[in-house]
């Protein structure tokens, strides 16, 4: 299942893709250079408020061409090019290298090395001769403490007589708490989104606060994001964005609500339910808001 583009600017993702469980949120760009930490934090801080996936997909840096089945990073953020995404996708076939500073590395079993060179009855230090990496090395692949380059793992492969080497399942690199810096909100605030904010920490939701998205603000109680568009009806920016509100909310399985300045209730943007602010002061709790969004989105 995929989104409409969302082409609103600025957003930090152009996509968003799920299949069952797995929900991805994709940047695409021609030249990945062009992706600012901004937007690669912004990624990640929503990606991991919808436990989703952030990726990159482009096609090269100022220095060439990607490599298809290679994993590339900016600003934490895996990149890939379009072969290697359909491939991932259409063909489930995962890439099975990585480019960090110093070379090109692959993930490896650690285990399954230990067990492999014990069977062949080597030594570390054997085992590190052999492979032309030192013992201290060794041990600390066969405990997952260091990245392998694939030159030596290829070579352990062909040592051990054995596959070590493990692909990259991108779809289930999510952000984590640690790798999170929730982005500090501009000094100008519209008075309605902030009020908005507000709303939401009041029934005590945890809020998502971005100016990177088709939405404005989101919030959740438990399960998927509540995603709001905030605005005057008869904005036609606000009209053109709330499609794509729509789009994304189908994507993720969220709710979505606009709450304008003003207008009728049975006024609909893009189908989705509409709040007037002056009737958030009503709503005390969090099935209330959900009760008015299920009725209004029927009507």
């Amino acid at each position: 299942m995929l989104s409409s583009e969302c082409d609103v600017r600025p957003s930090c993702f152009d996509l968003v893709a799920r299949r069952g469980e797995q929900l991805i949120l994709v940047k695409v760009l021609a030249n990945i250079d062009a992706l600012t930490s901004e937007d690669a934090m912004a990624l990640q801080m929503i990606a991991h408020f919808f436990n989703a996936t952030p990726l990159v997909v482009g096609t090269k840096t100022r220095r060439g061409e990607l490599d298809s089945g290679v994993v590339y990073k900016r600003y934490g953020v895996s990149t890939i090019a379009p072969p290697s995404f359909q491939s991932m996708i259409a063909e489930e076939r995962l890439p099975r290298e990585f480019i960090q500073r110093g070379g090109r590395f692959v993930a490896i079993d650690g285990s399954k090395l230990r067990d492999a060179r014990l069977i062949q009855q080597m030594t570390t230090e054997e085992l590190a001769e052999c492979v032309q990496v030192s013992a201290r090395a060794i041990l600390a692949y066969e405990k997952d403490e260091m990245d392998v380059s694939t030159d030596v793992a290829e070579r352990l492969e062909k040592v051990l007589e054995t596959d070590l080497m493990i692909p990259i399942d991108l779809l289930q690199d999510k952000p984590k708490d640690s790798a999170i810096r929730k982005l500090d909100k501009p000094q100008e605030v519209p008075d309605l989104e902030k009020r908005v904010n507000e709303f939401f920490e009041r029934l005590g939701m945890t809020v998502l606060w971005t100016d990177r998205a088709p939405f404005h603000v989101a919030a959740k109680e438990k399960g998927a994001p509540l995603l709001s568009g905030i605005g005057s009806i008869a904005s036609l920016t606000l009209k053109k964005r709330m499609g794509i509100l729509k789009s994304v909310s189908m994507v993720t399985e969220s709710d979505a609500v606009i709450i304008v300045e003003e207008g009728k209730v049975e006024e609909g943007v893009s189908d989705l339910p509409v709040i007037r602010q002056l009737e958030l002061d009503g709503i005390e709790k969090p099935r209330e808001l959900k009760k008015i969004i299920n009725e209004r989105s029927k009507q």
